[in-house]
């Protein structure tokens, strides 16, 4: 349980909209790739990242993903409710669709947090004597984040080394058997990484820099990155001032003219 109160603060949409697919991050994440080898060559052709734009403090990415399930909770109980008002059939079933994506949603979000601070299926546990309450630990949120971006590298690794592995060996049986366990650890990465997508907004195809002090994420950028980031900002700006001027009102007409109409 979080002891201090927390003031979320509300990113510029503009930094997930960066022209940068991988700075774009939808709300259901794509299976990450398969782990593999960089080719030779492949990190020298690629722009310095030399700058950083904030992404999320750790505590911030926690209460919103777990703000976001308890809506979601509310959401299915208000819309299943409706159902059950309904009369025509058409309210149905876009009542139905709904709930349907709601429940997509809420199981997405459920299994990534069960996989980020449930990673390594700890089980410790705190008793607090003033409520008499037993609570299950899972550690703090820089902890659970830590955990599971490890658990990623590690199968990553894990991965790498089988592959290396199954090229040598020259038993197909033993092969096969190596083939199964790249099988079920890429998924077991496909999973971990995808969670910590959802939870944090963080990608392995991109660099991050972590920042204890004020247990910060930061993405790390190119010098292009972050010219398309301040154009979309100012198109972002542009476009709200010109939607803010279309729906204010016209201006009354002056006093004086009506007088002369009346005359």
């Amino acid at each position: 349980m979080m002891s201090k109160t927390v003031k979320l603060s509300v990113l510029a949409a503009a930094v997930f909209c960066v022209g940068s697919a991988a700075l774009a991050q939808e709300k259901k994440p794509a299976a990450a790739p398969a782990p593999a080898a960089a080719k030779p060559g492949e990190e020298a052709a690629k722009p310095e990242e030399n700058k950083l734009v904030k992404l999320t403090t750790l505590e911030q990415a926690f209460l919103k993903a777990n703000r976001d399930r308890q809506l979601l909770e509310v959401l299915i109980l208000q819309e299943t409710q409706k159902l059950e008002k309904a009369v025509k059939e058409e309210d149905k079933q876009a009542i139905r669709k709904t709930i349907g994506e709601a429940r997509k949603r809420q199981h997405l979000l459920n299994t990534a947090m069960d996989v980020v601070f449930g990673v390594g299926r700890r089980r410790d546990y705190e008793y607090d004597t003033v409520k008499s309450t037993v609570y299950l630990r899972v550690g703090t949120v820089e902890e659970t984040f830590a955990r599971a971006v490890n658990t990623r590298e590690a199968l990553r690794k894990f991965v790498g080394d089988k592959t290396v592995e199954k090229d040598a060996e020259k038993d197909a049986a033993k092969k096969a058997e190596i083939e199964k366990q790249i099988e079920q650890a890429t998924k077991q990465y496909q999973l971990v990484a995808a969670s910590l997508q959802v939870i944090f907004n963080v990608v392995p195809q991109r660099n991050y820099t972590y920042d204890p002090k004020n247990e910060t994420l930061y993405l790390k950028v190119t010098e292009k990155e972050v010219e398309d980031l301040k154009a979309k900002i100012a198109e972002l700006q542009a476009k709200q001032e010109a939607e803010k001027a279309a729906a204010a009102p016209a201006p009354a007409p002056a006093a004086g003219k009506k007088d002369e109409k009346k005359k």
